[in-house]
């Protein structure tokens, strides 16, 4: 990759060389002919240096989605040449032709909803139902602890005592279970039991149509609609019966437990006479310590509801709520960002290939181009620097940019370090496509009022370069020659660095070809 260089001009001065150097100024024009000599003027250009390079015409952002599931696309919402956002819904597939493992996290997510919810925001019930288990865990350690001082010390009232506390609990007990029966949750799964009825047998009617042969889209819709509300209308009232179910056999246990406290205080009572017994004392002690960490467990239980679930526990809750998200969102495919569609593969009732892109999104504003620049140049660009582009499948067409990013990694191409420069094109152009290839030049430097002198004016020798001025006062003819040193051309004249004025006048050589006497032509034989 080469800086903008005139190699005609090079040309020029070695033919001008060989010329001065065999032949001389009569030489010269004896070989190649009669030099027609006229006049140029000095003047000052804006001179502009460049780097060339090309590359092909890329996205700002581009993506291929992949479905994460098999199934049947229900829905397509996108077609090639649409505009995207974040986050919109590109296509669905019918949840019925889903694996069972998607349709059991729907299940799934609304478990761990609950869940994570009932950590976050406890209700009064599970409030109160924490605080009943610290009281009966007090109640138990208390109990324990009598027991204890029975076994040690069988004599005296405490022992009736202690059949009639026990024979108390148990009766409270047995009342709480009875209770159970008709609290307010009973009463609610009897309504969750007629919705959940309603729900299916709606659902039902609607499956009917579908079987007979109706698959309109609108019945599709209620069909979808009415199985959804069957299943919450299940998922609540299976909620209430676990939550029954669960109140009912703490009351159980606690009847159990009751019963088996009475027992063993009649037991106590019975055997007070014999005097204490190891093994009644042992055990009665592990009764106790039991107790005490079934009493320390309600109430870090309670003390979670009232004061916040710990956070490794909100934490593996979220995941798990996120884990049945994630599986129930692959019946789904979203934009992963906005931008086009370039590519739709699917269409409504094609069966998933998880191996085909299903879309293919680019967002184009703005195009860039990624050019290759050989080390010896890229020090020249500066993020900033302006650009033009031309494309070759437009020839006609030109475009601005920008240089917004130098890699500051080299690549070894051919034996060659190069470094990748991006331009970003400062307006899009509907003609221009992705993949197109494009020819950049990078202005890398811009010099006012630098001194020009046209291209045939600059002469050569042995000496070096230089021109001849005219209508100098003093000089032999009125001719004096002025060293000078070439730059960049642009258009006809070239930039020198030399002891010239804006308007001085140069001579221009022409050199006309002579007619062939029989001598040797230059270049010719």
């Amino acid at each position: 990759m080469k800086s903008k260089v005139h190699w005609s001009l090079i040309g020029l001065f070695i033919i001008a060389a060989l010329l001065v150097a065999s032949c001389g100024p009569l030489g010269r024009q004896a070989s190649l002919g009669a030099e027609s000599t006229t006049t140029g003027a000095v003047t000052t250009i804006t001179a502009i240096s460049s780097v060339e390079s090309s590359g092909t015409v890329k996205p700002q952002q581009s993506a291929s989605v992949f479905w994460q599931t098999t199934g049947l696309v229900d829905s397509v919402n996108v077609k090639p040449g649409d505009i995207v956002s974040k986050g919109d819904t590109l296509m669905a597939l019918d949840p019925s032709t889903a694996p069972q493992s998607v349709l059991q996290a729907q299940a799934d997510l609304i478990s761990a909803q609950n869940a994570l919810e009932e950590l976050l925001h406890p209700t009064a019930l599970s409030i109160a139902s924490a605080e009943k288990a610290v009281a009966d865990a007090e109640e138990q350690l208390r109990q324990a602890r009598r027991d204890l001082g029975y076994t040690q010390n069988p004599v005296g009232d405490s022992l009736y005592e202690s059949v009639e506390d026990s024979q108390l609990a148990l009766e409270t007990a047995q009342a709480n279970l009875q209770l159970a029966a008709v609290s307010s949750d009973a009463q609610a799964y009897e309504q969750a039991v007629a919705n959940a009825n309603v729900a299916f047998s709606s659902y039902q009617d609607l499956q009917a149509k579908w079987d007979a042969g109706d698959h309109s889209d609108p019945l599709a819709r209620a069909l979808e609609m009415a199985r959804g509300a069957y299943q919450s209308a299940l998922d609540a009232k299976m909620a209430l019966e676990l939550r029954i179910n669960t109140d009912k056999a703490n009351q159980a246990a606690s009847v159990e437990d009751a019963q088996t406290a009475y027992d063993r205080a009649v037991a106590n009572l019975n055997a007070a006479l014999g005097g204490p017994d190891s093994l009644k004392v042992t055990l009665a002690q592990a009764d106790m310590s039991l107790a005490e960490a079934t009493l320390a467990d309600a109430q870090d239980k309670l003390d979670k509801l009232t004061n916040g679930a710990d956070p490794d526990d909100i934490q593996s809750a979220e995941v798990r709520v996120q884990l049945a998200q994630a599986a129930l969102d692959t019946l789904i495919l979203r934009a992963p960002f906005a931008g086009e569609a370039l590519q739709v593969n699917y269409l409504p009732g094609d069966s998933v290939d998880q191996s085909l892109p299903a879309v293919v999104i680019a967002n184009r504003a703005p195009l860039h181009v990624e050019a290759s620049v050989d080390e010896s140049e890229v020090s020249q660009i500066e993020v900033g620097d302006s650009a033009s582009l031309t494309l070759d499948a437009l020839p006609s067409l030109t475009l601005a940019g920008t240089v917004t990013s130098i890699d500051p990694i080299g690549e070894i191409v051919q034996g060659l370090v190069q470094y990748t420069v991006r331009v970003d094109i400062a307006e899009n152009d509907p003609r221009v496509l992705i993949g197109m290839t494009a020819n950049v030049s990078i202005v890398t430097d811009v010099q006012e009022g630098a001194l020009a002198v046209p291209v045939d004016a600059v002469q050569v020798d042995d000496q070096g370069e230089y021109v001849n001025r005219v209508g100098t006062a003093g000089a032999a003819g009125g001719v004096e020659r002025v060293p000078v040193v070439s730059g960049a051309i642009q258009e006809d004249v070239v930039v020198v660095s030399a002891d010239l004025q804006p308007g001085d006048m140069v001579q221009i050589i022409a050199v006309q070809p002579a007619t062939n006497t029989g001598g040797a032509r230059f270049g010719g034989g």
